[in-house]
């Protein structure tokens, strides 16, 4: 959500620079950072101590003398507690939000319940409440709070922060919620799809770091994207690339909540995958006994039942979803050619073994060269992913642009 606009000097760009490399970099001095970026060493000097002044960097200690001598130089090193994300993610049953450090650390998180009617005004409150409790703690840590991010299902119109249709949280629908967060807390503020916060997630702080084609799913009540391309962020006219969970994979299949019919989400989600074992409860060997009525299901319960040696749910929950999750993978590493394809969602408590069977139906539907290429996985950022998301959201808006960091 753009919020700043003014022009941009030469020495915010080189400012930026230092600071990206020495966040890159971790730990460098400043000769080096002369050397690298191509600028004279008084320069160098000068931006330094101003990072410095503003806690983006500290000296961490002493370096080594070059082969030519000479006094030992400064390691200057980036400081993640320099500035602060407070991070949001409007989920299925909850609003979680974070306080996020500059290298993706949560710092502090808390979380209130919703529900799906539930009006905008009582929705706001709890966003205004938590953002307000996650301001406070910033300031007990003595951390400057840089900007705020979050993520929402849905279609959202990223660059105005607007919230076109919210799935589960229908009274937010057309509703500018970017521009409401900047102007009660006069921060920048940036609303994407959970999705592509996902993704970002990855490739700042996950699997995705070195790769430059890749996408994430996100396989809970529906299936998302988030897509990488030639290492760019790939969002559509109409910021809707990414709802795959929408293409069809049966022409007469069941109905989707989308209006079409066959969808693959409809047979590859967790969601589904719940829905198909509650029908069938009653032939399961294991887990019917586990669970008193079909609600109590879970897919932690369908995992346990399978290392109980319940045949039926292993049948549905591996053989049947490594099938339909394969075939709608296959159709995409046919059409993006990724490297990796990173799985989120609580059915990476199903273990190798769906991994296993998705691989083994894009080996026998991709086209020879893509399959030999792609890996599949499950995300290695567990629950905290969506709230990392939404940190990423920001992060990546901060470091490519001096006006949202530097506004000094």
């Amino acid at each position: 959500m753009l919020i700043i606009s003014r022009k941009t000097d030469v020495k915010q760009i080189n400012k930026l620079s230092i600071l990206k490399l020495i966040r890159n970099l971790e730990e460098t001095t400043q000769p080096e950072i002369s050397k690298e970026l191509g600028l004279s060493r008084p320069t160098v000097s000068s931006l330094v101590d101003e990072l410095i002044g503003e806690g983006f960097i500290k000296v961490s200690g002493i370096g080594t003398s070059t082969d030519q001598g000479g006094k030992r130089p400064k390691l200057i090193a980036f400081n993640s507690k320099g500035g602060a994300i407070i991070s949001l993610h409007l989920g299925f049953r909850f609003i979680e939000a974070a306080l996020i450090d500059l290298s993706g650390n949560i710092l502090w998180k808390i979380n209130k319940s919703t529900t799906k009617k539930e009006s905008k005004s009582s929705i706001l409150a709890k966003i205004y409440e938590m953002v307000d409790e996650l301001n406070e703690k910033a300031n007990t840590l003595e951390i400057l709070v840089r900007g705020i991010g979050v993520g929402c299902p849905g279609l959202v119109e990223t660059q105005t922060g607007k919230i076109i249709t919210a799935t589960n949280f229908e009274n937010l629908h057309d509703f500018s919620l970017g521009e409401s967060l900047f102007e009660k807390f006069q921060v920048p503020v940036w609303v994407d799809n959970e999705c592509r916060n996902l993704v970002l997630a990855e490739k700042m702080f996950g699997d995705g770091k070195d790769i430059q084609t890749f996408f994430s799913l996100e396989t809970d009540v529906g299936i998302g994207a988030g897509i990488i391309i030639n290492q760019q962020i790939v969002r559509g006219i109409d910021n809707s690339f990414g709802e795959i969970g929408h293409t069809t994979i049966q022409m007469d299949g069941p109905a989707c909540q989308c209006g079409n019919e066959g969808c693959w989400e409809v047979f590859a989600s967790s969601k589904a995958l719940q829905e198909k074992v509650a029908k069938n409860l009653l032939r399961t060997l294991k887990l019917k006994d586990m669970v008193e009525s079909p609600d109590d299901l879970s897919i932690q319960l369908i995992a346990e039942a399978i290392e109980q040696g319940d045949a039926v749910v292993e049948q549905m929950a591996i053989y049947d979803l490594g099938k339909y999750l394969g075939v709608g993978i296959a159709n995409l590493v046919n059409a993006l050619n990724p490297e990796l394809v990173i799985i989120h969602g609580e059915m990476s408590l199903l273990g190798d073994r769906l991994i296993e069977q998705i691989e083994r139906h894009i080996g026998l539907r991709a086209l020879p060269v893509p399959k030999q290429r792609v890996r599949v996985k499950f995300s290695q950022l567990g629950e905290m992913a969506n709230l990392i998301g939404s940190g990423a959201l920001v992060l990546k808006e901060l470091f490519d642009n001096p006006d949202y960091l530097f506004t000094n």
